[in-house]
C-alpha cells in the first residue's frame, strides 16, 4: 500500500496519485494490498436453450413432413406438407416474435395478423381455393387486429402517438381484400368494405378524441 501524506489515507499500489487530492503518493510500503484482484467473468452464450430447442424441433418437423409428403405423393397427390410447414412457421412466429419478443405490442399485432393471413391463404389454396380466406377470414381478422390496437390506444393514452403508425398500416393492409375482390379473388365485397370503414373510423376517432401530442404526430407523418 502507498500512503498519501496530505490525506493520510492508504491507496493501492497500482495508483501513483491520490484519488482525493491528486498529489503524488509516497513510496510503496511492505503491507499487502487490501484490494485483491478478481478474475474476469466471461458470460458465455448458452448452448442449450428452450428457444433453440423449439427451433430445432420446428425445423425437424418441417423436414419430416416434407419428406413423408414426397414419399407418399403417389398415394396421396396432395401437397399437405405446405399446410403443415406454414402452420409450424406460424407457431414459431407466435413463440419467438410474439411471446418472447419485447417489441411494441402494435408491431406484434400487425406482424401476427400478416402471418395469420398468409397461413389461412395457404390452407385455402391447398384445399381447393374456395376463397373463404380472401372473402371473410382476412378482412374480419383485420378488423379484429384493428380493434385490439384501438383498445391498446385507449388503455395507454400517453402512447397514442406510437400507435398511429401501426393503425395506418392496418388501414392500408385492409385495402388488400378489396383489391382481391376487384381481381375476382374474393366472392363478397362487404367484409372488405367493413374492414376499410372500421379502420378509417378508428383513425378519425383517434384524431378527434386524442390530445395535442397525437395531432402533432399526425402532422409530422403527413407533413401538414
Amino acid at each position: 500500500m502507498r500512503l498519501c501524506n496530505r490525506c493520510n489515507v492508504s491507496v493501492d499500489d497500482q495508483h501513483d496519485y491520490c484519488p482525493l487530492c491528486s498529489r503524488p503518493l509516497g513510496n510503496r510500503g511492505n503491507s499487502a494490498s487490501e484490494y485483491p484482484s478478481y478474475a474476469k467473468l466471461h458470460q458465455e452464450t448458452a448452448v442449450f436453450t428452450r428457444t433453440k430447442l423449439f427451433l430445432f424441433l420446428t425445423i425437424s418437423a418441417i423436414v419430416l413432413s416434407i419428406t413423408i409428403n414426397l414419399l407418399t405423393l403417389q398415394l396421396n397427390p396432395t401437397l399437405w406438407s405446405a399446410i403443415v410447414t406454414t402452420g409450424l412457421i406460424y407457431a414459431w412466429v407466435i413463440v419467438k416474435d410474439t411471446i418472447l419478443s419485447k417489441a411494441h405490442i402494435g408491431k406484434k399485432i400487425l406482424f401476427h395478423y400478416a402471418i395469420l393471413a398468409l397461413f389461412l391463404l395457404v390452407i385455402d389454396i391447398f384445399v381447393g381455393f374456395m376463397k373463404w380466406s380472401t372473402t371473410y377470414a382476412i378482412p374480419l381478422f383485420g378488423m379484429a387486429a384493428t380493434f385490439m390496437m384501438t383498445l391498446l390506444a385507449i388503455i395507454k393514452k400517453s402512447l397514442w402517438h406510437n400507435d398511429i403508425g401501426y393503425l395506418l398500416a392496418m388501414f392500408f393492409i385492409s385495402l388488400c381484400p378489396a383489391i382481391l375482390f376487384i381481381f375476382q379473388l374474393a366472392d363478397v365485397i362487404w367484409p372488405s368494405v367493413a374492414a376499410i370503414v372500421y379502420s378509417l373510423l378508428t383513425i378519425i376517432g383517434m384524431i378527434i378524441f386524442s390530445d395535442r401530442q397525437f395531432k402533432e404526430e399526425i402532422k409530422k407523418r403527413f407533413h401538414f
